[in-house]
C-alpha cells in the first residue's frame, strides 16, 4: 500500500475517512506512466458549511510547490459532490489524472488539497510519485 501522507486528517474544516489512488495499492510510491490515465479518490467529513469546493494541486520537486494545472477546479461541478456542503455530512471526491506523454520522467510529492470557500484546506493529502 502506498503510504499517502495525510496532511490534514482533521483540519478545522475537514476530516479524511480514505484515500484511494488507482495503480498506488501495493507500493511506497506511485509510478505514473506516462501517456495514462489514474484515479484519486477520497471519502471526507465536511465538519463545517462551505458553499464552494475548489481543487488545487501542487507538484513538489526539490521542496519547491509548483502548481499543477486542474482543468475543472470546482469539485462541485466536475465530481459527484452537490455544493453547498454541509458539517457532519460525509462526501466522495473522484478526479482522474492524465499523465501526459510530454511530462518528464521525474519523482515528486504530488500536494492533492480541496479548499473551501475561505480557502481553507478541507482535504489535503501528499503522495510520493514517480513518472516513468
Amino acid at each position: 500500500m502506498v503510504s499517502l501522507t495525510i496532511i490534514h486528517k482533521r483540519s478545522k474544516t475537514g476530516k479524511i475517512l480514505n484515500v484511494q489512488v488507482t495503480g498506488c495499492e501495493e507500493t511506497d510510491v506511485c509510478e505514473f506512466k506516462r501517456g495514462e490515465k489514474y484515479n484519486y479518490d477520497v471519502s471526507f467529513e465536511s465538519l463545517k458549511d462551505t458553499e464552494t469546493l475548489k481543487t488545487v494541486i501542487h507538484g513538489i520537486i526539490g521542496g519547491v510547490a509548483l502548481p499543477f494545472p486542474v482543468q475543472n477546479p470546482n469539485a462541485c461541478e466536475h465530481s459527484a459532490i452537490e455544493c453547498p456542503l454541509q458539517s457532519g455530512q460525509t462526501y466522495n471526491y473522484g478526479y482522474e489524472i492524465e499523465v501526459r506523454r510530454a511530462y518528464p520522467a521525474l519523482q515528486a510529492n504530488v500536494k492533492w488539497e480541496l479548499k473551501d470557500d475561505n480557502n481553507e484546506d478541507v482535504v489535503c493529502v501528499l503522495i510520493p510519485v514517480k513518472v516513468v
